[in-house]
């Protein structure tokens, strides 16, 4: 996705989850999917202030809504579910700012075991010299459970505890493998901590450099987004920082004849 798209989209999740309320909401919706009239009496509100904020869920495509039949004899009412699968991430210090936007529908994480069987066909994928199956190669792709050994094994055991038909064994399964997930969420975040601090002492030094080589603000930018953001589209640098296109391949060219590039 291009970077000003990018932009764009950070900016509406923002604009969209800057209210408490409809966080509330979507953090109801993700544990059962409900109706306007249990989320009023839950969070203590107005219907029609819930009504107001899922209509703005639901213009953004955060959540959708379908009619269900009422088990009592009475009108069919409209029944909200999550639909959007969003990771948001901001990384902010002295040196450091970076904000990132992941979608997590691509890698197939609402997909059954018979929809992954048919998805599975084509490549074959190879984990610790085991052959995984077939897959085409836009799922290898999309699925980093199909090339890394600990998220196959994961899968597999998911896989095996949603074919459980007894409903408390297939819970007590499934609580073990959720357990073993958040552990594995939890190694990732303290790894990427220490990594951001590590990133940041570069980062730190990089500023000092590039200060001291650049001669102006603009050469300190394109400095900046070549070493620390790793940019160097030119056509890119130059909408970001709105310099001609001329400037920007001579600032460039000094700076990669500076490096021995």
């Amino acid at each position: 996705m291009p970077k000003d798209m990018e932009e764009l989209q950070l900016d509406m999740i923002l604009s969209v989850l800057e209210n408490p309320i409809r966080r509330k909401i979507l953090r109801k919706l993700s544990r059962d999917n409900n109706y306007p009239l249990q989320l009023s009496k839950e969070l203590h509100i107005s219907q029609q202030a819930v009504m107001k904020h899922l209509k703005v869920l639901e213009e953004h495509d955060f959540v959708e809504s379908y009619e269900e039949r009422s088990s009592k004899g009475g009108p069919p009412r409209k029944v909200f579910t999550p639909r959007k699968r969003y990771s948001v991430r901001i990384d902010i210090g002295p040196h450091t700012y970076n904000e990132v936007i992941t979608s997590f529908e691509e890698y197939g994480c609402g997909l059954n075991v018979k929809d992954m069987d048919q998805a599975i066909t084509e490549t074959k994928v190879e984990v610790d010299g085991k052959l995984t199956g077939e897959m085409k190669e836009d799922v290898v792709a999309a699925l980093p459970a199909f090339t890394d050994p600990t998220l196959e094994n994961l899968r597999k055991d998911l896989d095996k505890a949603i074919c459980i038909e007894d409903d408390v064994k297939r819970l007590v399964q499934l609580k073990f493998l959720i357990s073993n997930m958040n552990m594995e969420l939890n190694e990732m975040e303290m790894r990427r901590r220490r990594l951001l601090a590590l990133r940041e002492r570069a980062f730190e030094d990089t500023n000092e450099i590039i200060s001291n080589i650049s001669h102006t603000y603009v050469e300190r930018e394109v400095y900046s987004l070549f070493v620390k953001d790793e940019i160097d589209d030119m056509d890119m640098i130059s909408d970001m920082l709105n310099i001609r296109y001329k400037v920007l391949k001579d600032i460039v060219k000094e700076f990669e004849d500076l490096l021995g590039i």
